[in-house]
């Protein structure tokens, strides 16, 4: 079984990487729902959360874009890029040796999203290059989030306060966003890229590592759950544990460099594809779980295709925070990738089967379900089995099927919202009861 896992992997490497249904006739709500205004809202926490779909859509662009900024940084410090006409000269003087830190412009909202956008639009035909297969549908993202931005020529809403990348070689690639009109950090994680990084290597590392148990939910299990919960050791490594670090770890790195926006009362958010969206777990899992007071909660992870993260242990612990209301998870998936059902079990000595998380909004062509942990069954987990079609796995496992069965989902989903879903006993189970903050 192990050569069938790396047998998966290999194929996907070669790439350099409750049932619902619609007719997909949908009147759908304009893109100015997605981003840029606060309809199609409810409260909950004091905090105004979108529906389902307006709350997704943007994660999946972040999702993205994250691979493809991170490709045209890369070009620039190579020195492949004219940046001179679109970059910012304080940006530029210590572009080449540091990481994109640059939450001091715009006034200390970081830099616009106009700009990241000039900056695409400016190399794209080097973005053709680097991207042959995506690059007409990453121009088609930042069409849609430019309009949006550029509805209101008063103010920007979106902004890049960092990216790091530039240790990409040893470690995981990251981004964070800020989005003043719905006041929330995003956290984007990007998803494994080609050999040349640690991605894969990450990927293998399908052992158990042992992540200690966050502190909040320490009296609220039993027996070793109380001290640790076991995790993928690759994912784990490189966010908590990382041997290769020059530095701190990109868990250190991530809470230096929210921490000056919540103080302002933002909540936080977390999302990836992939590779990505395991890290994004992770470190949802770590936020929602801490007592440092200055983070707030619920956390929001919303994320796009996700190996399998633990054992069934750290899927309980999971679930624990979820009945605390300490966080909020939407995993996406679409049906038939197989990425979402490796590593089935962990490798070495002592297997064990891998768990997943969250509310889990499956995607199909004319319609979609919604499953929790709580209430899977043999046909649930029979569709978390690895019998997929893995000669189709690129098509299922791409962001933009994703987006477009979202899309023909979007009138029914716009009118469904995360909180409701978890109060919903058919999704989350007769035993599930979420606590309120």
């Amino acid at each position: 079984m192990e050569r069938f896992f790396v047998f998966i992997s290999v194929l996907i490497a070669q790439r350099g990487l409750f049932v619902l249904a619609s007719d997909g006739a949908n009147d759908v709500k304009p893109l100015t729902a997605v981003v840029g205004t606060k309809s199609g809202t409810k409260t909950h926490y004091g905090y105004d959360y979108p529906n389902i779909y307006d709350e997704s859509i943007p994660m999946l662009w972040s999702s993205k874009l994250v691979y493809a900024f991170a490709d045209l940084v890369e070009a620039g410090r190579a020195g492949q890029l004219d940046l001179q006409h679109t970059f910012p000269p304080e940006v530029l003087e210590k572009y080449e040796d540091q990481r994109l830190d640059v939450r001091d412009l715009s006034d200390g909202n970081g830099l616009p999203f106009n700009t990241i956008a000039q900056i695409v639009k400016s190399n794209k035909e080097k973005l053709k290059e680097l991207r042959p297969s995506d690059a007409e549908y990453i121009e088609t993202i930042i069409a849609k989030v430019q309009a949006v931005e550029d509805a209101d020529q008063t103010t920007d809403s979106l902004f890049l306060e960092t990216f790091t990348s530039i240790d990409q070689a040893t470690q995981c690639v990251y981004g964070v966003l800020k989005d003043t009109n719905y006041k929330r950090i995003i956290v984007v994680f990007r998803g494994s890229t080609d050999l040349s990084t640690r991605d894969w290597q990450t990927n293998f590392s399908a052992q158990m590592a042992e992540m200690r148990t966050p502190k909040l939910l320490v009296d609220k299990l039993k027996g070793k759950l109380k001290n640790r919960v076991l995790v993928h050791r690759g994912f784990y490594n490189y966010i908590f544990n990382n041997k290769k670090a020059d530095g701190d770890q990109r868990f250190d790195m991530i809470l230096a460099d929210i921490k000056p926006f919540v103080e302002d009362g933002y909540k936080i958010y977390v999302t990836g594809h992939s590779l990505g969206a395991a890290l994004s777990s992770l470190l949802s899992f770590k936020l929602a779980g801490s007592d440092k007071s200055w983070i707030p909660k619920p956390i929001s992870c919303i994320s796009y295709a996700s190996p399998f993260n633990g054992s069934g242990g750290f899927q309980k612990a999971f679930t624990q925070l979820e009945k605390m209301g300490l966080i909020r998870y939407l995993r996406i998936t679409n049906d038939n990738d197989t990425v979402p059902t490796i590593p089935p079990f962990s490798l070495g000595l002592r297997r064990r089967l891998m768990k997943h998380v969250g509310i889990n909004l499956r995607l199909k062509d004319n319609s979609f379900s919604l499953h929790h942990p709580n209430t899977n069954g043999l046909a649930n987990a029979l569709r978390n089995s690895v019998l997929k079609p893995v000669w189709s796995v690129l098509k299922y496992h791409d962001l933009q099927l994703h987006e477009e069965r979202m899309d023909k989902q979007q009138k029914v989903l716009q009118d469904m919202y995360l909180h409701d879903l978890y109060e919903n006993e058919e999704i989350m189970g007769k035993g599930f009861s979420r606590d309120e903050l």
